[in-house]
């Protein structure tokens, strides 16, 4: 067993240094940014205050007005400059697992099996399961510990940005929720398996990594469908004239809503916004007040504190498919022909 282990560390040396690299690149950027960011709050007087609130620090914000003062500045520089690369730093991040699928765990035992080099190591008193998982340990602890790091420093950096402002981004949308904490690496993981299995039945490297492409892809949407419907959702609803204002601020700015909103009748039944269709304003009007709507509106949301929940739900079914699959490709080996 101890020469498959150093056999296989050899093959995927070009791998590891380069995911070594690329997880240093990008912890190096994550801490930069961050570090930057906060120098630059501290330096014009808003580290701490989040961007819906009227006054800061005794001062009045006013930071939907660009150009009405210093403050309401410095909420636009950090939303102009640091906005755009905390979003395109979490879409980096979410591809990681697709890459970590297609291009490693796809050509991992299909280029074994397309080569017939799995021969000569099988004639070596080593079983096929130990062959296999010394094939698959290696790269999967290199990319949960790569991915870890990456994760905790991404949900360090959003957090903080998130106190201050980015709140038109919600937070259970792909990017930030599948680029940070466990779920980034349970996926990574996941991915990767879904690779080696395919690579495993397929047989060919090509072919394996295409499908992985179409699978990692419809997980990645499969799971960002599925998740609003993890937790129960909470419900705010608005006066009788349809205005929110008596929510709590920190309730309306820092919560995921959007689940699903709508109108409210005399006995509390909800009516959903399509229920009517809105292709004529006068017509979806007439089509509420038919079904008992009143002014009261409604609105399905999931608070801040669904954030790591959500998180640990979404990494139990993805770690719970890998092992699924880990299981599924041992079973696999074992029945194959040589």
């Amino acid at each position: 067993m101890t020469g498959v282990i150093w056999l296989v560390r050899r093959q995927q040396r070009a791998f590891l240094w380069t995911f070594a690299a690329l997880v240093v690149a990008l912890a190096g950027y994550i801490v930069w940014q961050r570090v930057e960011m906060v120098g630059y709050l501290r330096d014009h007087g808003i580290d701490g205050c989040a961007d819906w609130r009227t006054y800061c620090r005794g001062k009045r914000i006013s930071a939907s007005v660009r150009g009405s003062g210093p403050l309401a500045d410095a909420y636009f520089h950090v939303y102009d400059v640091y906005r755009p690369r905390l979003l395109n730093t979490g879409w980096l991040l979410l591809a990681l697992p697709v890459v970590a699928g297609i291009f490693v765990g796809a050509p991992l035992i299909a280029r074994e099996l397309e080569s017939g080099t799995y021969r000569l190591v099988w004639t070596q008193s080593v079983s096929r399961p130990r062959w296999l998982a010394a094939r698959l340990a290696l790269p999967a602890t290199a990319l949960v510990v790569g991915t870890a790091v990456l994760a905790a420093l991404y949900t360090w950096w959003w957090r903080t940005a998130r106190a201050i402002t980015v709140t038109d981004v919600a937070w259970g949308t792909s990017v930030p929720f599948d680029a940070s904490g466990p779920a980034l690496v349970s996926l990574t993981v996941l991915c990767f398996l879904i690779g080696a299995a395919l690579g495993l039945v397929i047989r060919r490297t090509l072919p394996a990594m295409a499908a992985t492409l179409a699978a990692t892809v419809g997980v990645l949407y499969g799971l960002s469908a599925l998740r609003p419907y993890l937790m129960p959702t909470r419900t705010m609803v608005s006066d009788a004239d349809g205005d929110f204002g008596a929510i709590p601020q920190h309730v309306f700015y820092t919560s995921w809503r959007g689940m699903d909103n709508g109108y409210l009748t005399r006995t509390g039944q909800k009516i959903p916004w399509d229920r009517c269709s809105m292709d004529d304003w006068a017509a979806w009007n007439r089509c509420l007040a038919r079904l008992g709507a009143t002014k009261r509106g409604y609105e399905e949301f999931h608070p801040a504190s669904h954030f790591w929940p959500l998180q640990w739900i979404e990494t139990g079914i993805c770690l719970a498919a890998a092992l699924a699959l880990a299981a599924f490709c041992a079973w696999w080996i074992r029945r194959r022909p040589a």
